[in-house]
């Protein structure tokens, strides 16, 4: 009988079986976003019965300094189920990294093993495709399911095609989107111009080697600018030369793209004259009205700590008759700039905050609290 096995190390003194079980449910819905097909509902049912078993066996939780997954595979019954999340699982925890450090950071604990790189895991040995309604594992000889085989002779010239694309790369949907292949990279570099351009941005911002160019559509795609902040700023961490193919764009952005940009350069900046550079950039949008100036304000709150004047130019924002948003996003910043050990604000900016305070606004509201502190 075999089984298929994740095991995690984890250091620190917080609750290792909160975060075995929290790991477990983002892993999950991680992957529900890459397994909408009804050809996978087979896998997801082997798990009804999969999981409460382990853990009826102690397979399933944290064990020491380790936290373990066991897929057991039912004396071969449910090898193809089995090892399939296995797979899915290791890319899961590849591709969204960052999250699964912060979920550890949550619990008191940090992740002690890498996870493989994503592109490594995609050019593995694992190979899966979806035909016939059900999804298989790929094998010299045919398709396997957990009760099921297809003879390669079996199959039709169309299924043969694809199942010759499948002995090459695994098609499963996660390897397809997380790869990406370029049928689905080229829908999601379309879906940026619509009402869909947050889910396209999740995906693209996802796959195993994102390019400058890839930067440069998601931060082109502007529209709803809060939306995209978490996967533009993902992708200019994880594209080599990130600051310099920005700062290049500056010039032609204005409005959304230009605030995605801003807070993508945030993300990247490095040093003394990065910061400046920035500065600079923020500076000239606080003179605006637009998503880019709600992105000045709030990025001047983040990194402009120890500037002359910054606080001043900042809170004259609030003199402005401008939106919520930009009122909450000035507020936002001075609230960081101010916060102890550093300076109270001077009177003047107190006079704007006490205004600003007596608005029924989220920005009234911090600073409301803002206050308290001074």
């Amino acid at each position: 009988m075999g089984a298929a096995l994740i095991s995690l190390k984890v250091s620190g003194d917080g609750d290792r079986a909160a975060l075995h079980e929290a790991i477990w449910e983002d892993v999950q819905e991680f992957i529900r976003m890459y397994t909408a097909s009804s050809a996978n509902n087979g896998v997801y049912e082997y798990l009804s019965e999969a999981v409460e078993d382990a853990r009826d066996r102690d397979l399933w939780g944290a064990d020491g300094e380790r936290l373990e997954w066991t897929f057991r595979d039912y004396a071969g019954c449910a090898a193809r189920s089995a090892w399939v999340w296995e797979h899915w699982f290791r890319l899961a925890l590849a591709a969204d990294r960052d999250r699964f450090t912060r979920l550890a950071d949550k619990h008191g604990l940090s992740l002690g093993d890498e996870p493989s790189p994503l592109a490594d895991l995609l050019a593995g040995d694992e190979r899966y495709v979806e035909l016939r309604g059900d999804l298989w594992s790929v094998s010299e000889d045919g398709l396997h399911g957990d009760d099921r085989f297809v003879d390669v002779t079996e199959l039709t010239d169309r299924e043969r095609k694809q199942y010759a694309t499948a002995r090459e790369r695994c098609l499963c949907g996660p390897c397809t989107k997380l790869r990406p292949e370029p049928r689905f990279r080229a829908a999601m570099l379309n879906m940026l111009s619509g009402e869909n351009a947050p889910s396209a941005a999740w995906y693209l911002a996802r796959t195993a080697e994102p390019s400058p160019e890839l930067l440069v559509a998601l931060v082109r795609a502007g529209g709803e600018m809060h939306d995209l902040v978490p996967e533009v700023e993902r992708c200019a961490r994880r594209v080599p030369g990130a600051w310099q193919t920005l700062v290049s764009l500056l010039p032609d952005l204005r409005g959304g793209a230009l605030g995605l940009a801003l807070y993508a350069l945030a993300e990247v900046a490095r040093g003394d004259d990065d910061r400046r550079t920035l500065l600079r950039e923020l500076d000239a949008s606080l003179g605006g009205s637009d998503e880019a100036a709600v992105a000045a304000a709030e990025l001047a709150g983040r990194i402009g700590g120890g500037v002359p004047g910054l606080p001043g130019r900042l809170a004259a924002v609030l003199d402005r008759d401008v939106s919520d948003r930009l009122r909450h996003s000035a507020v936002l910043g001075l609230v960081n700039l101010h916060l102890p050990p550093r300076p109270a604000p001077d009177p003047e900016i107190r006079v704007r905050l006490e205004r600003e305070a007596e608005r029924d606004t989220e920005a009234g509201k911090l600073a409301t609290w803002a206050l308290t502190m001074y």
